[in-house]
């Protein structure tokens, strides 16, 4: 860890110390005004790190709040938690606005001894600490003990990171009654509704319920937003690195301005894409940092892989077939694209694309379905 985020980390601590008794105020009045006699509850384990941002965290709050509205179907009260094993002292992602107050386990534990019902979601990245020999998580079997019905979801916000096969099916010694929504389409399918053996709905990844603010060609700035990660070598066998690219860029690119989404509040980070021409992600493809310009008015380019992107991405001029070919073509595609007509032709086409998959309402619909048991595959 660099000096830097030492002190950071130092002094998150030292903050979050002093504002305890006023965390746990806060926590108290929440509990006694939304969970009195709380009889069925759905339940979100959350990672820790309340400094922290990624699509991941963005999705999970925004299905949380959602299924929040939507009482009126499952008849339940929503709740947020870190696993037993984590001693957070924050209770709330402070990098972009949002509505999850995330609680310690224990605090769940003591005040939830006698539910009729419990849903729990498991993101993907969490699943594998669920297992019944773990004595990290002995607190949270012996409270399941005392559960008259549950229900376990796993969120699959992506299938790369969702981890072996037994590690999921293990959610089944728990429980037989358990789903798996998906985050992208690529991956609902019938193949692994079989694979997982257990029922799959697609639950649209809209990012955030607060409106992008769309900026035309004429009101743009040029710069270039990236993203912060490496390239994944997998599903990419490219040996070339991000460096090289931005650098290339840099070089062929001279009157832009180059920023890279990292250390910055999701609002920060949404201006930048309201006011910025082009962004490039070098993560999965199909994610919030191409998905987010798009909606902000911009044009995305990324690497084509089938496992994140449909095929109605395929032919689109801004996705290359590997990272080897976007280095050769982006900084050209740049200058063809940086005229308010072309500009506008091919945002309009990304657009069109992402529209058909991707909005607020289409997440509310999903999510309602899910609550209806009408799953895309039983």
């Amino acid at each position: 860890m660099s000096i830097k985020k030492e002190i950071n980390r130092s002094l998150r601590n030292i903050e979050h110390f002093l504002l305890q008794k006023s965390y746990k105020n806060f926590k108290i009045k929440e509990f006694q005004n939304n969970y009195t006699n709380t009889k069925r509850l759905i339940l979100f384990f959350t990672p820790s790190g309340t400094h922290k941002i990624s699509g991941g965290i963005l999705s999970i709050c925004t299905i949380y709040s959602v299924i929040k509205e939507l009482k009126n179907i499952h008849q339940c009260n929503v709740i947020s938690s870190f696993l037993p094993n984590k001693k957070d002292t924050d209770y709330k992602y402070r990098t972009f606005e949002n509505e999850m107050t995330i609680y310690r386990f224990d605090e769940i534990k003591n005040q939830f001894n006698n539910l009729d019902y419990l849903e729990i979601h498991i993101p993907d990245v969490l699943v594998i600490e669920f297992e019944k020999n773990s004595i990290k998580m002995k607190p949270f079997f012996e409270w399941l003990n005392q559960m008259k019905n549950v229900h376990i979801n796993i969120l699959n916000q992506n299938n790369l990171l969702m981890p072996s096969l037994e590690n999921v099916l293990a959610l089944k010694l728990i429980t037989p009654s358990i789903t798996m929504t998906m985050a992208h389409q690529q991956y609902a399918t019938i193949e692994n509704r079989k694979y997982y053996d257990m029922p799959i709905h697609l639950l649209s990844p809209w990012l955030n319920p607060i409106p992008y603010k769309k900026r035309s060609y004429s009101e743009k700035e040029n710069l270039i937003l990236y993203s912060p990660d490496e390239i994944q070598r997998t599903p990419n066998g490219s040996i070339i690195t991000k460096n090289e690219i931005i650098n290339h860029l840099k070089l062929n690119l001279k009157h832009y301005k180059f920023i890279e989404i990292k250390n910055m509040k999701y609002d920060v980070y949404k201006e930048y894409a309201s006011r910025s021409k082009f962004a490039l992600t070098f993560g999965e493809g199909l994610d919030g940092y191409f998905t987010e310009a798009v909606f902000s008015g911009g044009v995305s380019f990324a690497v084509y892989n089938d496992i994140f992107f449909t095929e109605d991405f395929q032919n689109l001029t801004t996705l290359y077939s590997s990272f080897d070919e976007l280095k050769e073509k982006i900084a050209n595609d740049i200058h063809h694209f940086d005229n308010k007509k072309n500009y506008e032709i091919y945002h309009s086409i990304q657009s069109e694309i992402l529209a058909k998959k991707y909005s607020f309402e289409k997440l509310r619909t999903d999510i309602k379905e899910y609550y209806l048991k009408e799953y895309d595959f039983k």
